[in-house]
């Protein structure tokens, strides 16, 4: 089966060294291109993409200046593989489809999902301002060791959330605050009851978005509005998904 990734933002090396430099100060067009073996014209195109993308880079006497960062997970702001979509029904979907072709390891990430899913069928509210994200991992484990992996997420998610300044736990039912439900963790498993061949790890948890009136967010715990990126990096890079 064809993975159709139609929508899907994906790393691009030009990007991170064009952002690199531009961090250290005003860089021309023409330094730039040297840099990447790239035209004028080439870099213009990619800071105008960057420039959609929620970056604000303006071109000076001095050369191009970065002005705002995006802050957003795309995938050339993070140190693992992934794909970015603006918006996607569900990223478990996506990683299964993934999955189904052997591709482990890359993290299917969403600004907002239409349709997520939670445990046990329930509906995962996914509204923009939140982090939203799956893995596909080979796990030849017995099916019922899934709920020791989640368990593991979970534990590993709320000692990065306590690095952030925020004080959480793991339960059955998700990751939580005094104030409410924070976020959760899905794990699917697919294969034998004996032995699973592969397993989706989904997470989602509220940041700057709007949560229903038990849940909670980072931004309600801290009192500011949180960088998604920094959490971002801070989830998907400082916690293993693959755990045995």
């Amino acid at each position: 089966m064809k993975v159709h990734l139609k929508g899907a933002i994906r790393d691009s090396r030009a990007k991170r060294v064009i952002l690199e430099n531009l961090r250290n100060g005003p860089v021309s067009g023409e330094e730039l291109g040297k840099l990447l073996g790239l035209s004028r014209v080439a870099i213009w195109k990619h800071v105008r993409e960057l420039n959609s993308l929620g970056y604000s880079i303006k071109a000076t006497r001095r050369g191009y200046r970065l002005v705002r960062e995006a802050k957003i997970p795309y995938p050339w702001e993070l140190g693992v593989k992934s794909l970015y979509f603006r918006s996607v029904p569900s990223t478990m979907n996506v990683t299964k489809a993934l999955a189904e072709e052997e591709t482990f390891g890359t993290f299917v990430i969403a600004g907002e999902q239409t349709a997520g899913r939670g445990r046990l069928g329930r509906s995962w509210v996914s509204m923009q301002g939140g982090l939203y994200f799956s893995v596909g991992v080979s796990q030849r484990i017995p099916m019922e060791g899934l709920s020791r992996l989640r368990v593991e997420v979970m534990e590993s998610i709320v000692k990065v959330l306590e690095n952030l300044g925020v004080k959480a736990e793991a339960a059955e039912n998700g990751i939580f605050t005094e104030n409410g439900k924070l976020g959760g963790v899905l794990v699917e498993g697919f294969g034998e009851p004996e032995l699973v061949r592969f397993a989706l790890v989904g997470v989602g948890i509220n940041v700057n978005n709007p949560v229903p009136e038990e849940g909670t967010s980072l931004s309600i715990e801290l009192g500011k509005r949180v960088s998604l990126l920094k959490v971002a990096r801070a989830v998907i890079e400082g916690v293993d998904y693959d755990t045995r």
